[in-house]
């Protein structure tokens, strides 16, 4: 099934309309689950956006590690220093095939800040920096992923079509749909289930959220072991459908007015 078909199918869901936002902005790549992309949206976003990506999920195969920063190799952890410190982090450079980082920490879930000066703080570093920044939350309803959220113009949250990751979702808009959310369809095969196109409707209906271009299921993504963005240059042919996806995600993101 093809992305416009499966818009098609959706169509009176509502979708973000509005003028590009210019100014920095704090994204949130938001999910109560793990497996299901969250991560590797978050990175391809903030590649194509040009923008800083903050790693909040301080499991070890998260973001920071697949960008190829080894915290065992490093002295102090920048993200940690930073909220104990009142500074701006400076990023680390990922040059022109993968997003400039502020790396995670497997002791962050330890050091996390309040929700409230998390989202204060994200902001802050958003202005003082002059950047967009995404960032990659951890899955669950943690104080640094409460203030992400509460920090982000758009949370971006992935969704696959799938009989339990769809009740994961309801839980999600129940406790979170006051958030400024784009549910992303995620992993979409060609042939999605139509009660799953149904029941993804009726939440995004209910809950008055807003449903975003999907992506397609790439199964050589999950085995990839390149540390550098996908829809980085050159752009490989058979990744050309998956960044022209993640482009349209993009454009979503910088659109989104709720």
């Amino acid at each position: 099934m093809t992305n416009d078909l499966l818009l098609r199918d959706a169509s009176h869901v509502r979708r973000p309309s509005a003028s590009p936002i210019q100014t920095p902005i704090v994204i949130a790549s938001l999910a109560y689950k793990g497996g299901i992309g969250k991560t590797t949206l978050a990175e391809e976003l903030a590649h194509v956006l040009d923008a800083v990506a903050v790693d909040f999920d301080w499991s070890k195969g998260g973001l920071t590690a697949g960008w190829g920063y080894r915290e065992e190799s490093r002295i102090g952890a920048p993200i940690i220093d930073a909220f104990a410190s009142g500074r701006v982090p400076t990023p680390l450079r990922g040059g022109p095939r993968k997003p400039d980082l502020i790396p995670g920490h497997t002791t962050f879930v330890e050091h996390q800040p309040a929700a409230d000066k998390v989202a204060g703080e994200l902001n802050r570093w958003a202005y003082s920096l002059q950047r967009r920044i995404v960032v990659d939350t951890h899955p669950d309803g943690c104080p640094s992923t409460n203030g992400a959220m509460a920090a982000a113009k758009v949370v971006v949250t992935p969704v696959i079509l799938h009989t339990r990751e769809m009740r994961s979702l309801e839980q999600l808009l129940n406790e979170a749909s006051d958030y400024p959310l784009l549910l992303i369809p995620y992993m979409v095969p060609r042939t999605p289930s139509q009660w799953a196109i149904d029941d993804l409707q009726r939440l995004s209906e209910r809950y008055d959220v807003p449903v975003g271009p999907m992506v397609g299921y790439y199964p050589w993504i999950p085995i990839r072991r390149l540390r550098v963005a996908i829809c980085s240059e050159p752009v490989a042919k058979k990744q050309r459908q998956f960044c022209t996806e993640i482009q349209q995600v993009a454009k979503a993101v910088l659109s989104y007015d709720r």
